[in-house]
């Protein structure tokens, strides 16, 4: 018996006991780090637009901001490539402790670039080059964190515990929202640009710090350290993944356009939508959306725990169906009043969580133990910067070419209703063991 096997089995601790607790908080720590700084990015950037920017207009300042926001996703299959051989060769841990470091670096980071006005050209340079690197470390931590959290859980909590990492995504969304929302409250314009846009991004590294600590003190999964003692040593994961599970692959990236188109609208674009198109107060935009992350929090606890009452497929294909049918009129309604506007994008990110949360449980049943942290990374990560990345460009880009503020929402149902005809064919494998 391996020393990792004795380690894990010492511990004579349920599934249900606080070790799985501990083990499902370590990830939430690290992933809710990296979507605080992809909030953080999305929130201030009209501000990281006109700062790192020659000032040629408003319009040319965001579409450059989410230029570079794109870039970033450029990494995230390279990322997914990396970390995925090192989680399937090398262990999950590892692979989820190299990509915390490399999130709350560069986060740091950010906060201590000079701007345009102070170097030129290099500040967009230095500021792309920090967006690459946190990229990289994008492609595996979210997939990694699900699979080591899936792969902890007993067959009848899957989807619930897979949605808790969903669920940090959101934490750090909420938590990036209130810091973001509180510097815009308490500083005045003036010394928001000046310096106190810097502030929410420097705090990322007690963030980071933490959760390297808590990601020591676990250990593998019990089924990877039994998988890994079958596998030869000169096995090599992609070699397997891309000969054997090409389809599979395919397949992710078609059921994620919900997610990778629905989500970065939802959570980056519609924000700087509201303040920098239909002109909302810059607080007021920040409120709706944390408003909406609750909603969609609300719905993720909920669709998790479903999942595992009624399978991962009826909520799917419900929620993409929903985006279908009422993603044109909710954007609509963010032209209106307030409250319109508040409605209309809690009612978006609703639909959002309930397709978001069964979908951890759902990726890992997908791929065997052997390949799968590069089958989820390498998937979700070309889903990710093919649609994702460009989402808020291509939504820019529909508003300016057609003059319809509502042209996102078109590109976002006409993608789901190609996601829904695929997820028919789901097989789900929620009542099964994992592969």
């Amino acid at each position: 018996m391996s020393t990792a096997s004795l380690t894990y089995e010492s511990l004579s601790i349920p599934q249900e006991g606080s070790y799985i607790k501990r083990v499902i908080l370590s990830c939430m720590i690290g992933n809710a780090l990296e979507w605080y700084d992809f909030a953080l990015y999305g929130y201030f950037a009209t501000t990281i637009g006109q700062l790192f920017f020659p000032k040629f207009s408003s319009f040319a300042s965001l579409m450059a901001t989410f230029g570079i926001f794109a870039a970033g996703f450029i990494m995230r299959p390279l990322g997914g490539i990396i970390f995925g051989h090192i989680g399937d060769k090398m262990g999950r841990k590892n692979a989820l402790l190299w990509s915390i470091y490399l999130m709350a670096i560069p986060t740091t980071m950010i906060g201590l670039l000079p701007t345009y006005e102070q170097v030129g050209w290099l500040a967009p340079l230095f500021l792309t080059l920090i967006r690459l690197a946190q990229g990289l470390s994008m492609g595996g931590e979210f997939t990694g964190s699900m699979i080591f959290v899936v792969e902890h859980a007993d067959k009848g909590n899957r989807g619930l515990y897979g949605s808790w990492v969903v669920f940090s995504l959101l934490l750090g969304i909420l938590v990036g929202s209130a810091v973001a929302t509180s510097t815009c409250y308490l500083l005045s314009e003036d010394q928001l640009m000046a310096w106190g846009w810097r502030i929410p991004f420097l705090f990322s590294v007690a963030g980071g710090f933490m959760g390297a600590i808590m990601r020591r003190t676990i250990n593998e999964p019990e089924q990877f350290v039994q998988a890994k003692k079958q596998h030869k040593e000169h096995f090599t994961p992609l070699t397997a993944l891309f000969k054997n599970h090409s389809k599979t692959i395919f397949y992710v990236i078609i059921i994620e356009f919900s997610l990778s188109i629905g989500f970065y609208l939802i959570v980056t674009f519609i924000n700087n939508f509201l303040t920098a198109l239909l002109h909302f107060d810059k607080v007021a935009s920040l409120m709706i959306t944390t408003c909406s992350m609750v909603a969609m929090g609300m719905a993720i606890l909920l669709s998790g725990r479903l999942s595992d009452k009624i399978g991962r497929k009826p909520l799917l294909i419900i929620s993409t169906l929903g985006f279908v049918v009422f993603a044109y009129p909710l954007f609509r309604a963010l032209e209106g009043s307030f409250i319109q506007a508040l409605f209309a994008q809690m009612a978006l990110a609703a639909i959002m969580g309930t397709f978001f949360a069964p979908l951890p449980a759902t990726l890992v049943e997908l791929f065997p133990m052997s390949v799968r942290y590069s089958g989820l990374s390498i998937s979700h990560s070309l889903s990710m910067a093919i649609f994702g990345g460009s989402a808020p460009l291509i939504a820019t880009a529909l508003i300016q070419i057609t003059g319809n503020n509502a042209a996102p929402a078109l590109y976002l149902s006409g993608m789901c209703l190609i996601s829904t005809s695929f997820l028919l064919f789901l097989k789900d494998r929620y009542k099964s063991e994992l592969l």
